[in-house]
């Protein structure tokens, strides 16, 4: 059997440089600490293309902007544009996210 990548040749974009978060300075070991949408980026920017050697970010399948963030109402949504229309990976990156 042999298989053929959907999109063989995909554009590879550069990276963002990653940016620090701010720390609180006093922390109580239970407090809550918030989310935004930086952070949910920081966690999912360097997941890997299932079908290249390149994360989601460098293939701009995943970018900031498209992540939304309430932490007030725990909630989370990102989304997310495949390098090719009918990618067949696409629910593979979405069950990654």
């Amino acid at each position: 059997m042999v298989y053929e990548l959907v999109n063989a040749n995909p554009i590879v974009y550069e990276k963002k440089e990653c940016r620090a978060r701010s720390v609180p300075t006093a922390v109580e070991e239970y407090a809550v600490e918030p989310i935004d949408q930086q952070e949910v980026f920081d966690h999912v920017r360097d997941i890997k293309d299932p079908e290249h050697p390149y994360s989601l970010e460098e293939l701009k399948v995943i970018i900031e902007d498209a992540i939304e963030v309430d932490d007030q109402q725990s909630y989370v949504r990102i989304t997310f544009t495949p390098t090719v229309e009918h990618c067949s990976m696409a629910t593979i990156i979405g069950l990654c996210l």
